[in-house]
């Protein structure tokens, strides 16, 4: 038998020889998406045998298409964290430039045209709760048009994915060594309005912490306490904490850099950080932050529930919202405040010194702020008078 379907692995497979080699993997369509159907996976696998004999030709210009190339990404791109979101980014580039479209087809004028129908796509809202990735949806769980259009930063991601193809392409050759695309065309990054950070204020956090759930307060202490990211602190396992050295350990895999990092935390944030640990020995978990769900406790990775409905509280009685993102700005901003802007940068783990400087301009704009305020008080209050005023001139302190 050349293809089966293996139940551990809930995939249709190929295994066969050819020319005294043996040939295996997944079968997948012309997307890369795996296929559901036993007569899908003869086709898959009919596909895989005509490439195998093929041999070392392989790559023509006009044989590469652009569903191959994103065929030989698959198996990079499944292992990733966001392969979920890849495969709608396979699914609409495959529709939109055709599957069977040599990838050196593909102009620049044709990567402009998809750019502009992107832009105009209106942003698809799932409606059946936080489990769409795993477990039971609600029964009416599904997937509705918004009036909303697809930002440039989204945009970003499809052609990122274009790059990559392009890249793979250019790397193929055929038995003359000739390489399947000649000329990559220019995949631009689109450009992105950049928000200036806006640190949630202590009068907005302390309502904040009225609303929100117990285990989301215990992540915002711990983005207050280490400058985390919401991704850092949601993924925080009891092993990264170093009481020995004072602090928390990244892996690099859990950074947005890529790096392995060291924060250290005041005696408060460790004596906090070894409450948290000795909640989740006796929970039996790994996960720092987690919420009961049932009899047991389980690890989230967003409150995107709880906080945008903290933050519609919130916008009502203070005018505006504010994002996770909002409370690591008011780390930094206190740190740069208090100890530098060298300080912050290193703290904040920037690579770039200037992402550090737009920080640094709020934090003076806080201490302006703070200065206003100080003089805002019922002692300051009678220079202003007039008797204080009247007392002066007669003191011909004024003129």
């Amino acid at each position: 038998m050349t293809i089966f379907f293996n139940k551990a692995r809930d995939r249709w497979m190929y295994d066969f020889r050819l020319g005294g080699h043996r040939y295996a993997g997944y079968c997948v369509d012309a997307s890369g998406q795996p296929v559901a159907s036993r007569s899908a996976a003869k086709q898959a696998e009919g596909v895989e045998r005509r490439r195998a004999e093929m041999g070392p030709k392989v790559a023509r210009a006009d044989e590469l298409t652009l569903a191959g190339a994103m065929a030989s990404l698959v198996q990079i791109w499944e292992r990733q964290d966001d392969w979920k979101n890849k495969k709608r980014y396979m699914k609409e580039l495959v529709a939109f430039f055709g599957a069977e479209t040599a990838v050196a087809d593909i102009s620049e004028a044709r990567i402009q045209d998809y750019i502009a129908y992107a832009l105009n796509q209106p942003v698809r809202i799932w409606t059946g709760g936080p489990s769409k990735e795993g477990g039971k949806a609600r029964l009416s769980a599904t997937r509705k048009t918004g009036t909303r259009l697809r930002s440039r930063a989204s945009v970003n991601l499809y052609l990122h994915m274009m790059r990559q193809v392009f890249g793979r392409a250019s790397k193929v050759r055929d038995a003359q060594g000739n390489p399947a695309i000649k000329d990559i065309p220019n995949v631009p990054v689109l450009s992105t309005p950049r928000r200036r950070a806006r640190p949630v204020p202590d009068y907005a956090l302390s309502k904040l912490l009225t609303i929100l759930p117990e285990h989301v307060m215990k992540a915002i202490f711990l983005t207050l306490y280490f400058g985390l990211r919401k991704s850092e602190v949601f993924s925080l396992k009891t092993h990264q904490a170093d009481f020995i050295a004072g602090g928390i350990r990244l892996e690099a895999e859990d950074v947005k850099d890529e790096e392995d990092a060291y924060l250290p935390g005041a005696p408060d944030a460790m004596a906090f950080l070894a409450l948290l640990c000795g909640e989740t020995q006796m929970r039996g978990t790994t996960a720092l932050v987690t919420y009961r769900r049932g009899e047991t406790w389980a690890p989230i990775k967003s409150p995107r529930t709880a906080w945008n409905t903290a933050m519609a509280i919130i916008e009502k009685e203070f005018g505006r919202k504010w994002r996770w993102h909002d409370l690591r700005a008011a780390f930094i901003t206190h740190v740069a405040l208090t100890s530098g802007p060298e300080l912050a940068r290193t703290l904040a783990r920037h690579s770039d010194y200037k992402t550090t400087l737009g920080y640094v301009a709020v934090a003076d704009e806080m201490r302006k702020e703070a200065a206003r305020r100080a003089a805002v008080r019922p002692a300051l209050a009678l220079i202003n008078s007039d008797d204080f005023t009247n007392t002066l001139h007669k003191q011909k302190l004024v003129k």
